[in-house]
């Protein structure tokens, strides 16, 4: 199953990966399936690396039109700096606006993540996904995540131009 796949229409919506997808990789799927039934483009904006995303992604079977992770970014920058025990570091500031900024440069309509440190680099509307509560804080309004796909979607479209 090919899962890139093209949208038609000017909305965007985009998902962070960990704490996110791998998280409720099934109601990804069909909240993204969803998505691009209804001619919006699915993206996947996280950290990465975009490699491993992208097996997931083939793994699971979720759908989405563009992928791009913040190691990726910087390490074409040479701006990872890589630790002697194998680990990476990049600096703090340029990581947590990484996502923000992508958003804001791709006119993304919302932007769907776990972590409540990114958001305020964001002036794209900007979603907590919150798991271990089963909720979803948008702008004025939680969602259930215990909700069926159709009716978070329906919720979700709200938010896309």
């Amino acid at each position: 199953m090919k899962t890139l796949v093209k949208a038609v229409n000017s909305n965007k919506i985009s998902f962070d990966f960990h704490g996110v997808i791998n998280q409720r990789p099934q109601l990804i799927k069909s909240l993204a399936t969803l998505a691009l039934k209804h001619k919006c483009a699915v993206y996947i904006v996280s950290g990465g690396p975009c490699d491993y995303i992208k097996n997931y992604l083939q793994q699971q079977q979720i759908p989405y039109t563009k992928i791009w992770c913040i190691y990726d970014f910087y390490e074409k920058k040479d701006l990872v700096k890589f630790l002697p025990n194998g680990e990476f570091h990049i600096d703090d500031e340029l990581w947590d606006k990484a996502k923000g900024d992508y958003c804001r440069r791709n006119k993304i309509s919302l932007h769907i993540d776990d972590s409540t440190v990114y958001g305020k680099y964001f002036t794209t509307p900007y979603a907590h996904f919150d798991a271990r509560h089963n909720i979803m804080h948008l702008p004025q309004q939680d969602i259930s995540l215990d909700l069926d796909a159709t009716t978070i979607f329906a919720q979700i479209a709200e938010f896309l131009p």
